[in-house]
């Protein structure tokens, strides 16, 4: 691997830095009260390409490499996690799905606005029982009625769900038939039989909308679906390691930005006669941060690499990255609290976002706990490639695991 960056990739990142710095920093707390991302602020990033990562040119995309994704997802998250999720969503489950499965039609109507940040859109999964487990316990139903399909259901904590004007979604044809019953559709946003509900006043990740959806009798024209019938669950697997991937790079921004924070803090604070970072024990969090910081980069930037040597699935590295970004940046985020002290609290200072943000990344994209599972799997030999699957305790069902 080549760690040096190119004088292209550092034309992008010094313009999402300063995009970032001038127009995303001011209204970040604004976001927060609002819980809303503003469309106008997404339509101004597609305008700069911000938006456009690994989709195509002829789709609106930049046609980036995973590398050079990951380095700028990782700079917008430095300043606002929420902008850096806005920005990888037609790299990862959202438009991935419409590029590899979607018709031409489908792609021009979806895929290139919304990498042009002209339409939002929303990727509607987890329903209220099922979230890692979604294949073994989707429940929305679908049939067919003519040229339409008919989905009867709900879904949970849908991000930016109130903002989209479209939605990509499953539901199941028959349970029993489990991956091989499953459905993927466009639905678009003010589609008779859909309700939305917000989620409001969430303890993190505040700066995006989230809400429920319900499906009651929602007619879908044929022409919405992706894939033929039954084979959604492609589409659903699709982007995985890509968010992933997206998570991890945000969860290293943000890591960065905690250390600035604690340095910047440290450097300031003075307590009996100097500044607290003249402590042993100031400066061993900062140390340590420091680490977490360059291993989690080493980490993203190896899957980045995988991914770009064309690794159709990387799921141990992804979730090797997934797992130490996020649990790192827990780590980061509370000792940037703790050295803040009681100011921690104060809403002039960002670690308190910092904090409430960093629980969340432990738990979407995947729970921490599912992935130590994959990773421990992974090395007991109790997975394998999919031409290489075993029936076992663990594997008989492994075409259904996330």
């Amino acid at each position: 691997m080549d760690f040096a960056i190119t004088s292209e990739q550092q034309a992008l990142l010094d313009m999402a830095a300063d995009f970032a710095k001038n127009e995303i920093a001011p209204h970040v707390e604004q976001f927060e009260r609002d819980e809303r991302f503003p469309r106008e602020l997404a339509a101004r990033m597609g305008k700069l390409g911000l938006l456009g990562g690994t989709i195509p040119e002829e789709y609106g995309g930049l046609g980036l490499d995973h590398v050079t994704l990951s380095l700028l997802l990782e700079e917008i998250a430095y300043v606002d996690i929420t902008a850096a999720v806005i920005a990888g969503w037609p790299s990862c489950s959202l438009g991935r799905p419409i590029l590899l499965y979607g018709s031409d039609e489908q792609k021009q109507r979806y895929l290139t606005p919304l990498c042009q940040g002209k339409i939002f859109g929303a990727h509607a999964v987890t329903e209220p029982h099922s979230g890692t487990d979604i294949v073994r316990r989707l429940e929305t139903t679908v049939r067919r009625d003519g040229g339409h399909y008919v989905l009867n259901g709900t879904k949970t904590w849908i991000s930016n769900a109130g903002n989209a004007d479209f939605f990509l979604t499953y539901g199941t044809l028959d349970k029993s038939l489990g991956m091989r019953g499953i459905c993927a559709f466009i639905v678009d946003a003010g589609t008779p039989g859909l309700a939305i509900t917000p989620i409001r006043n969430k303890t993190g990740s505040r700066g995006q909308d989230t809400a429920q959806l319900f499906f009651e009798d929602l007619r879908v024209p044929a022409g919405n679906r992706l894939l033929p019938e039954g084979q959604g669950y492609k589409s659903l697997m699709c982007g995985t390691e890509i968010g992933r991937l997206a998570c991890s790079a945000r969860a290293t921004g943000q890591i960065r930005a905690c250390l600035d924070a604690a340095v910047s803090y440290a450097q300031q604070r003075e307590v009996f006669g100097q500044p607290i970072g003249r402590y042993e024990l100031v400066q061993a969090k900062i140390a340590n941060m420091r680490v977490g910081l360059e291993t989690s980069r080493l980490l993203v930037r190896r899957l980045a690499w995988l991914l770009d040597q064309g690794a159709e699935r990387a799921q141990k590295e992804a979730s090797i990255a997934k797992l130490h970004t996020t649990d790192t940046l827990m780590q980061c985020a509370q000792d940037a609290y703790q050295i803040h002290g009681a100011y921690g609290v104060a809403e002039e200072y960002k670690v308190g976002r910092y904090f409430r943000d960093a629980k969340v990344m432990q738990i979407y994209d995947g729970a921490n706990e599912m992935h130590q599972q994959i990773i421990g799997e992974w090395e007991l030999g109790y997975r394998r490639q999919p031409d290489q699957a075993r029936a076992g305790p663990l594997t008989a069902n492994k075409e259904s695991t996330p």
